[in-house]
């Protein structure tokens, strides 16, 4: 099934947990040095991609979600002091000008990449010189949400598959990356209360508080969460692989 596009709230709120995470310090390793253009479609926040535009770099961020959106706009002071030339195209990629591209391209956590990723595959050919860059979940859990691992499998119930595998499956061997690179992180969030993160994974399940399952997740999260004076933590490992193609 593919995700639908966020609201608003959940484009925050997925912000907000990339920023409480390690994801940026322990994804842009994988991708550096850091680079001087590059088109990063699906931009989200920025986090990843500001962390790896260099001084005087043109950043091509193609985003259509108005709340990420507006985070990216945030930085541009920022950016300007280091020379940084960001370009927003509020778009999707299906929408996106055919003369767009970079040297670099950044695929990033972007559900085409394992819901159709033959089809982005395709669409992104001659958008980019040098070298394309996906970021797609590698972990032997859940993907459906950021906080999904926290739950069991009989909560959660989503595929555990890890979705770099579909991606692979979807490209054939004929468009396979030339390198895979993995690395694990910690995805965190820190709610005002309990009351707050069982709130959330009701949401994100689309579950009825009255259900028994609801009910078994709500007595899980008051379990295993920890408390904490600033709130109530949650976190769950992931792991993300980096597929890389080169220029020939």
């Amino acid at each position: 099934m593919r995700p639908s596009r966020w609201d608003d709230g959940q484009a925050r709120f997925y912000a907000e947990t990339i920023e409480s995470s390690d994801y940026v310090e322990c994804v842009a390793p994988l991708l550096a040095p850091r680079w001087d253009d590059f088109l990063d479609v699906g931009a989200g926040s920025g986090a990843l991609g500001g962390r790896l535009a260099n001084a005087g770099s043109r950043w091509q961020a193609v985003e259509p979600q108005p709340a990420m959106q507006a985070l990216l706009e945030q930085q541009r002071p920022l950016l300007a002091t280091r020379g940084v030339t960001l370009a927003l195209h509020p778009c999707t990629w299906q929408e996106l000008p055919a003369p767009v591209s970079g040297g670099q391209l950044l695929a990033a956590n972007l559900g085409a990449t394992h819901h159709e990723a033959g089809e982005f595959f395709d669409a992104m050919t001659g958008r980019w010189q040098d070298a394309m860059h996906w970021v797609v979940a590698a972990q032997a859990g859940p993907s459906t949400f950021c906080l999904a691992g926290f739950l069991p499998p009989e909560l959660h119930g989503a595929d555990t598959r890890p979705a770099f595998e579909r991606t692979l499956e979807q490209l054939g061997p004929t468009r396979a990356p030339d390198d895979i690179r993995l690395t694990d992180w910690h995805c965190r969030f820190v709610f005002a209360d309990l009351d707050a993160a069982q709130t959330h994974f009701l949401d994100r399940l689309a579950l009825a508080p009255d259900t028994a399952r609801a009910v078994e997740v709500c007595r899980f999260v008051a379990r295993r969460a920890s408390l904490t004076a600033a709130g109530v933590d949650i976190s769950c490992t992931k792991r993300s692989a980096v597929m890389t193609w080169r220029a020939r």
